[in-house]
């Protein structure tokens, strides 16, 4: 199954260009201002066509955006009940799912991470160094995916791409959705959502849901409730203001993964959790939005949006367990350690605002978006910081047993508060020469101001201020108005760890830089049925911590990693009620100049692969409407062999996952699913947890929903 990937991507590489080249410039000029084509199953159209805020804040369609993007339907994504945004966001080209046990975990041509791929909710960053927001893509009204440095449009960071939840707005027309879900293991799933007017002038939407699982493994339950509520106020033709609040609370799955034995997974042991019994996941996110938007004339609009983020986490587990072997005297067993018990207390408070200006030099048509992110964070850590204990129990047949409190200095305490107050001016421009040729140009200074107030080590303050200046330049040249040719260069800075929790050695470091090239074809083809997508890039980020030559035990800001890949996606439509999807990815992620210290030596790693990062991934996707009302659909993904170490000695083996539905359409406002994920039961390592686990996928899951909406 694995060899099909790269050889359906390579299939798509010869036969896209075939397709698009097979219609007329008449064909094509006829839908030049909008799709009229209708996709009723669950693949996603590349929507050339659309705008997305997340690549430009320009107002641009894809099409006339010199960047890899993609915007991933939102009502797609439910009806094929993505359980997360990274599930959601993985069908995308290049991007793959590293999701640990919490959080948001994706990779993008060769970095990963959340500082190096970026996540943003309606548009807006979110400052934590643990992200668990938002907690459902039922909120998503669509998923905008850019792939580069986006660093000149949302600051320091996100050099691999960003990825841009869009939540569900108020509405002029009346709508009502919900979904119920049962699925192996005990999962269930409800969610409603309604929206529309209030009156002439006020409309309104609120979106819930839940779910909950008692997991495939021991001792797996979660649960997470999410709340979703706008008002939009429109007094005048020119003014609106929009208020927001979500709210999630999520308690995840105590498991941290499986030890692997000998450097190899023990699939006999798969299902054990090693953590102890008393083991707690808690997060609470809540996010605060007031949206004003002003357009006085064609020309002019302002937007501005205060916003407040506080978030509670917290921690209680055995994070790390290492297997350790029989002997003569005892059965394998293994080894608890990482006691930690944390607290993340955590509140953002900020502004964006922005102009859009357009005028005209002559017959050059000119659009500039100036504006401004003034935030203020605070990040308060309580944790039991330096708690060593450990402690062997049974492989087999584990008691993991309660978890083990130290005192002392180990002892659960206030640790130290971080406080950033950051400013960035940042400003986009369009020159538009002719129907056929435009340049795009990008510029942003980012200056956070970190302070950190250490309660246990006063030694350990300092204040720090790792500015940086960013910038990017593109072209576009549409020989007809549905065909794209562009080119791209970016720059970026990446911060060497998150900026909330940056420490005193961090302080010292400057921030990383990066460049990419890329050049790219996007085509709009058969009034829209079809769309296809071929983009080339090289990035390369400097100034990577690297062991010190001569005290291997020290770092130094000297190492160099660099990306070049290309990526290619196709959709098409050839008669109503069938559709398919395809996108796929080959990259060369190398070590330019990178060693580490390992038990005090220092090895170089330069020419290896960073870790966790694919050298090929790939999708496909199908939705047939069979017979009147019955539509079958399904999807292969195939993510490539990645490694768990610099030093490319532990290998994470490739994986195929299918999953195959079929839906019926019972009346016009509802329908019944059946859907099977993971057709095959593939184990597989999704990501990794430490030197010696493996977090595992879901084996195969059967799932039955009824869905709803008018």
């Amino acid at each position: 199954m694995i060899k099909l990937a790269p050889a359906a991507f390579a299939a798509f590489s010869l036969c896209a260009p075939a397709l698009a080249h097979a219609e007329t410039y008449a064909e094509e000029a006829e839908t030049t201002d909008s799709e009229t084509i209708v996709v009723n199953g669950v693949v996603d159209r590349l929507q050339l066509n659309t705008k997305a805020e997340g690549a430009s804040r320009l107002g641009i369609t894809l099409l006339e955006t010199p960047a890899s993007v993609e915007v991933l339907d939102g009502d797609a994504i439910r009806l094929r009940g993505d359980l997360t945004i990274q599930d959601a966001a993985a069908r995308a080209t290049g991007i793959v799912n590293t999701s640990g046990v919490f959080g948001f975990g994706l990779a993008a041509r060769g970095f990963t991470g959340t500082n190096s791929v970026m996540t943003l909710y309606d548009g807006m960053r979110m400052y934590n160094n643990t992200l668990t927001f938002p907690a459902d893509p039922w909120m998503a009204q669509s998923v905008e995916i850019l792939r580069g440095p986006a660093s000149v449009l949302y600051g320091e960071g996100a050099i691999g791409g960003a990825v841009n939840i869009v939540r569900r707005q108020p509405s002029d027309e009346f709508e009502v959705s919900g979904r119920v879900i049962g699925a192996s293991f005990g999962t269930v799933q409800a969610a409603a959502g309604a929206g529309g007017p209030l009156g002439d002038k006020v409309s309104f939407r609120a979106d819930a849901s839940y779910r909950r699982s008692d997991g495939w493994m021991d001792r797996g339950d979660s649960s997470a409730i999410a709340l979703s509520g706008a008002l939009r106020f429109k007094p005048t033709d020119s003014l609106s203001l929009t208020l927001s609040h979500d709210f999630a609370t999520q308690k995840p799955r105590t498991w941290f993964g499986v030890p692997l034995v000998n450097g190899v997974l023990d699939r006999s042991i798969r299902k054990n959790n090693y953590n102890v019994t008393d083991a707690v996941l808690r997060f609470r996110d809540n996010w605060s939005q007031a949206k004003l938007e002003w357009t006085p004339s064609e020309d002019v609009t302002v937007r501005s949006t205060f916003y407040h983020l506080w978030a509670n986490k917290y921690w209680q587990n055995a994070e790390n367990v290492t297997y350790v072997p029989a002997t003569a005297t005892s059965a394998a067993q293994v080894r608890q350690s990482s006691f930690l018990e944390l607290y993340h207390i955590q509140k953002q408070t900020g502004n964006r605002t922005t102009a859009n200006l357009k005028q005209r030099f002559g017959s050059v048509e000119n659009t500039l978006v100036v504006g401004f992110d003034v935030n203020h964070i605070s990040y308060k850590n309580v944790s039991n910081s330096g708690n060593n204990a450990t402690r062997l129990i049974d492989a087999v047949n584990p008691v993991p047993g309660l978890f083990i409190d130290q005192t002392g200095a180990a002892a659960t305490k206030p640790r130290y508060t971080n406080i950033i107050n950051q400013f960035s001016l940042f400003a986009e421009d369009r020159l538009k020469f002719s129907e056929q040729f435009s340049i795009i140009g990008g510029l942003r200074y980012d200056r956070p101001r970190i302070t950190k107030t250490d309660y246990v080590v006063t030694t350990n303050n300092f204040t720090a201020t790792p500015d940086a200046v960013t910038w990017r330049v593109g072209a576009v040249y549409q020989p007809i108005p549905t065909l794209s040719f562009y080119g791209q260069y970016a720059t970026a800075a990446d911060p060497v760890g998150a900026l909330v929790s940056t420490s005193l050695a961090q302080s010292d470091f400057d921030l990383s830089t990066g460049r990419q090239y890329e050049i790219g074809i996007k085509h709009s083809f058969w009034g829209g049925r079809g769309q296809w997508t071929l983009a080339a890039y090289d990035i390369v980020k400097k100034k990577l911590l690297t062991s010190d030559p001569l005290i291997p035990s020290l770092q130094v800001q000297v190492g160099q990693q660099s990306s070049k890949g290309i990526e290619a996606s196709f959709s098409l439509e050839p008669f109503d009620g069938f559709s398919v999807a395809l996108n796929g990815s080959l990259l060369r992620a190398r070590y330019d100049d990178f060693s580490e210290s390992v038990g005090g030596v220092r090895f170089q790693r330069a020419g290896n692969r960073p870790t966790n990062v694919a050298a090929k991934t790939a999708n496909a996707f199908v939705s047939w409407e069979v017979v009147e009302n019955w539509t079958l659909d399904g999807g292969v993904s195939y993510v490539g062999k990645r490694f768990q170490d610099a030093a490319n000695t532990r290998v994470i083996p490739a994986y195929t996952l299918t999953d195959i539905g079929l839906r019926w359409q019972f009346i016009e406002a509802a329908s019944a699913s059946l859907r099977v994920r993971n057709v095959f039961d593939e184990t597989y390592a999704r990501a990794t947890y430490g030197a010696t686990q493996w977090v595992l996928g879901d084996p195969r899951t059967v799932e039955a929903s009824i869905h709803v909406a008018f």
